[in-house]
């Protein structure tokens, strides 16, 4: 196999397909972490309406 494939000359076009992949995976995770910096950046002041309960719900159990 490696005897083919060293004598095998490749031209631009056999691997364009290829290319055009990886070029797209790059971009699709490039996108992804700017969306993930995005979110943990720009978030909402204060707790969450989940978070507001659970403090309450924490708060009412340590009173007597």
């Amino acid at each position: 196999m490696a005897e083919v494939a060293a004598e095998t000359t490749l031209s631009r076009s056999d691997l364009r397909a290829l290319r055009i992949q990886l070029v797209g995976d790059a971009g699709a995770t490039l996108l992804v972490l700017l969306v993930a910096t995005t979110l943990s950046v720009y978030k909402p002041r204060g707790l969450t309406p989940y978070g507001r309960r659970k403090q309450r719900e924490r708060g009412s159990a340590s009173q007597p």
